[in-house]
């Protein structure tokens, strides 16, 4: 079952200002153990990405670091993510460049089928419980010849949005209207 994901990348990690910029995955399965995962990002505003933005160097899934023909990443398990050990040392955690290469360290490590009838979920885990009841509700639906949730046209013009509010403002009142298409853009902090 493909699943998506967008995210609001509106704030600046370094200087100020808002950004009209939204990012995101796709993940489509390939057969019952792999799949491949697309990354796109845009800008809803007159602010259009930039080279930095389209070569994604932090997250290790830019065209530098995945191949352009097979679309694989060149840091994969077979070369051990090219983990440095000198950077784990002395400058990051995992000594593996890009947040998503570290991501798909941490998923391809536990190997293709994992025996989930080992696990112990508890409150901590309450993301994963919803999302496989929410997926094995999916399949009964499906099968009964229904439509799942979530696939129904309203979700098509979401968009990610983040803002700090004043304290006291129902978030669904301030940013319901920016997470929908037609709206104006954000409008810079003051």
């Amino acid at each position: 079952m493909p699943f998506t994901q967008i995210r609001p990348q509106q704030f600046r990690l370094q200087g100020s200002g808002i950004r009209t910029k939204i990012a995101g995955h796709f993940w489509v399965p390939m057969d019952d153990t792999s799949c491949m995962v697309w990354n796109g990002m845009y800008s809803y505003g007159d602010e259009p990405l930039t080279e930095e933005d389209r070569l994604e160097h932090g997250s290790g899934n830019g065209p530098d670091h995945v191949d352009q023909t097979t679309f694989r990443s060149y840091r994969n398990r077979t070369n051990n993510w090219l983990l440095d050990r000198q950077v784990q040392k002395t400058e990051t955690y995992t000594g593996i460049d890009g947040i998503n290469t570290q991501d798909r360290a941490v998923q391809e490590t536990m190997g293709p089928v994992v025996d989930r009838s080992q696990e112990h979920l508890g409150p901590a885990d309450r993301a994963i419980i919803v999302a496989r009841r929410l997926l094995l509700q999916a399949i009964t639906t499906v099968n009964e010849g229904g439509d799942p949730l979530g696939t129904d046209t309203s979700y098509y013009q979401a968009r990610a949005i983040e803002q700090v509010l004043p304290k006291g403002v129902a978030w669904r009142d301030a940013l319901l209207p920016e997470m929908y298409r037609g709206t104006a853009p954000l409008a810079a902090a003051d």
